[in-house]
Parts: structure tokens; sequence; C-alpha cells
């Protein structure tokens, strides 16, 4: 669980956020007496509601596995009772789901959804599409900001470069094996090791080209060089005559935020010319992880 959850200023206008307009009966209970009427006390009771909910959510969506009840209420200090009747709430809503044939928690579908509408927000507006853009004109290279998702890569925010006449039918939202990319093979390197396990049991090797990589073996020795050099490429192994390279965009933690990756014809740019595009690609990622940071 993260140190701060600094719920008292996070949990005002909450209950809207969330669509919480059928909540249990322990949360946002209404009162007859008009706005104008309602106590001090009456406040501080609501805004506790509201930050036990929250609470609840920001513990599940930090856990690098998943959680049972008794976790939650051992570590926020909740009642046994509370704390159940709040998480079933959760998942009759499906902002956390139930691990498949056990009672242990993990984030839900709508809570997912809800983190990428706020994570793609967050990057389409403002200073880190400023930064793409920057970047598209310095290398002369299309861009991508990529997050992990459901174990695959999906574009946040995405900006072409003009002079190229091949054009990838790619959009915001658009989805990514992780095997084959270089902000793929990026996310599972940089994955914590438990993470890393799961996501490498479920995935599909699927070819795409004669270079996309098939065996485990050899996947799992260039994922240890990435962790190692904190760079990732994808030389023609997801589509023929397309390279790509990619960074991380880091957390305070140092946890990969979303990546950022410059992708182009082979015949423009190699391996070993991407690898000259590196200092400016993580220039820009260190301001879009200061972005991140300051806007969580």
């Amino acid at each position: 669980m993260r140190g701060n959850l600094n719920l008292r200023t996070k949990s005002a206008g909450a209950e809207s956020a969330l669509g919480m307009a059928e909540l249990p009966r322990t949360v946002g209970r209404k009162t007859k007496s008009p706005p104008s009427a309602v106590k001090p006390t009456d406040r501080a009771h609501k805004l506790g509601a509201s930050a036990r909910l929250l609470a609840i959510l920001d513990h599940v969506a930090a856990s690098q596995r998943p959680v049972d009840v008794i976790d939650i209420v051992g570590s926020l200090k909740l009642p046994k009772a509370t704390a159940y009747r709040l998480v079933e709430w959760f998942v009759g809503q499906g902002y956390l789901a139930r691990e498949p044939g056990r009672k242990q928690l993990t984030v839900g579908p709508k809570l997912t959804r809800l983190a990428f509408d706020t994570l793609t927000a967050a990057t389409h507006n403002g200073v880190p599409h400023l930064v793409l853009q920057r970047l598209v004109r310095t290398l002369n290279e299309t861009c991508n900001i990529g997050t992990l998702l459901n174990g695959e890569v999906v574009y946040l925010n995405r900006v072409e470069v003009e002079h190229w006449p091949l054009r990838l039918h790619y959009t915001i939202g658009s989805r990514l094996p992780l095997h084959c990319t270089a902000m793929g093979k990026l996310f599972l390197a940089l994955a914590p090791a438990p993470r890393r396990r799961r996501l490498l049991q479920s995935l599909e090797l699927r070819r795409f080209t004669e270079n996309t990589i098939t065996d485990m073996t050899r996947l799992e020795a260039e994922l240890r060089q990435i962790r190692k050099e904190q760079v990732a490429f994808d030389s023609e192994e997801m589509l023929a005559g397309v390279v790509c390279i990619a960074v991380p965009v880091l957390g305070r933690g140092g946890e990969a935020l979303a990546a950022l990756a410059a992708q182009a014809p082979e015949a423009r740019m190699n391996v070993r010319t991407a690898r000259g595009h590196l200092p400016v690609l993580r220039q820009a990622a260190v301001e879009l992880s200061e972005f991140f940071q300051k806007n969580p």
C-alpha cells in the first residue's frame, strides 16, 4: 500500500466520479435536512465514508498481487462488517473482481476502464501531447505513448510524422501484443517478477514475421537485457519493414507508468540508428515522468 493515501483531499466529489447512486447502506445516507442545515459532523461522516471507498480501491490497485478482505481490514483499520459490505458492492459494480475459484480481489473491468480513460485524457491534452509533438519534430519519426492493460499494449497517444507514406492504422486505444513489440517487451521486462511470470504464462507467442520471437527461453534472455539497458527494440518483429524503439516513463518508485516509443521504416531507422535517438527519447520520458508524478 502507498505510504500516504491523502484521502481527505482526494475524496471530494468521489460519489459522482464513481457513479455511486446506489451505495451500500453505510455510505452516503440521505438526509431530510436541506444542505444549509447539514451539521459539520454530518459532513465529516460523509467525507469519512468517501475516504473508505477510495482507500479500498487505492489499496487493491496499488498491490502487486491479489488481496483478500482480511488484508484490507488490517491495512486500512476498517470494521470487518463494513469492509465486507463495501467490497461486495465494488465487486457487484465491477470496480473490483474476484480471482476465478478464489476469494482474493483484483482490479475489476470498470476500474480498469476508468484508469485507462483517465490516462488517455491526461496524455491527449496538455503537456504530454506537446512533448510528443516536439519529439516527432525532433526525430522526424512517428512517436507513441502506451501503457500495459489486461496483458496488451494500449496506445494512449500517437503523433504520426507527415512525410511517412506508409500509414499504419493505429489510433488511441489500439491494442498490440507484448512479445513482439518494443513497448510490450519493455513492460514485460520491467514488471515485478511475480507479475512478469503471470504475464509470460498467459502469452501466446504468435508469429507475425520471420523475426518474431516465438521461443520463451530466447524471449526471457532478451527481457534480461532490456532490464539492464532500460530500452527495448522491435526489429521487424510485429510488422515487416518497421522498426521501433521504446523507453520507460517511470513513477516515483521506479515502476513503469507508460512507455514512449519511436517507430520508422527499417530503410530509414534500423536498430543501430534507433540507438542514436536514445538521449532525446530519454529526455522526453523524463519530462513525461515529471508530469505524471505531479498529476497522479
